[in-house]
């Protein structure tokens, strides 16, 4: 057995494919928005602001995309009760239970995460889910 464990992770390509498809989506839905792409742990991989996206996008946005990333599930989908995930956000600092982060998982591994902000919760999810169709995860 070996000492090394091999695993998959996306590249520069699938990073700039999953950031342009969900800019493409939150244009063609009037949103705009902040899109980050973080790898498995967590580190920012592609970033983009759009015009007319709120400013403090950036913060949120890779606190959805690490938690997605840590958690391998959706930021929003967090089965806890409201007062324990405000106490986790404010204990872990990329930790946040706001829709919008969602894992890219493949063969059951998580390789990173996408997080969208700056337009309402399920607009921010269907963009995030825009950015993950443009890779061929089979």
């Amino acid at each position: 057995m070996s000492d090394l464990v091999i695993t998959e992770q996306f590249g520069e390509r699938a990073a700039l494919k999953m950031l342009k498809s969900a800019v493409e989506k939150a244009r063609e839905l009037g949103a705009p928005d902040g899109v980050g792409i973080v790898d498995a742990g967590g580190h920012l991989r592609a970033w983009a602001l759009m015009d007319g996206a709120p400013q403090i996008a950036l913060d949120v946005v890779l606190k959805k995309a690490r938690t997605a990333a840590y958690i391998g599930r959706p930021s929003g989908e967090l089965d806890l009760p409201a007062e324990r995930a405000a106490a986790l956000s404010r204990a872990a600092a990329d930790f946040v239970a706001i829709p919008g982060g969602l894992p890219v998982i493949r063969n059951g591994h998580v390789l990173g995460a996408i997080a969208v902000g700056g337009s309402d919760s399920k607009t921010d999810v269907v963009v995030a889910e825009a950015g993950i169709s443009a890779l061929d995860l089979n």
